[in-house]
């Protein structure tokens, strides 16, 4: 059961710095919950679908061998 009481609404962010000081405040918090580091994102544009299935063993592998040393 939630403890809390809410009373109002919040006010919503209007300029972008406002936006950008809320997701700075949200990512501060997370970090603190979150207990691994947050993974980077990337586009990888496979040529086949064989080059795509090569690549997704390896990346699995090296994940499997990185956790497990």
């Amino acid at each position: 059961m939630n403890a809390s009481k809410v009373v109002g609404h919040r006010k919503t962010p209007r300029t972008p710095a406002e936006f950008y000081a809320l997701g700075a405040r949200l990512d501060r918090e997370l970090s603190v919950v979150r207990p691994f580091e947050r993974k980077r994102g990337f586009v990888f544009k496979a040529r086949t679908w064989d080059e795509l299935a090569q690549w997704e063993s390896q990346r699995l592998i090296k994940e499997h061998r990185q956790r497990h040393q």
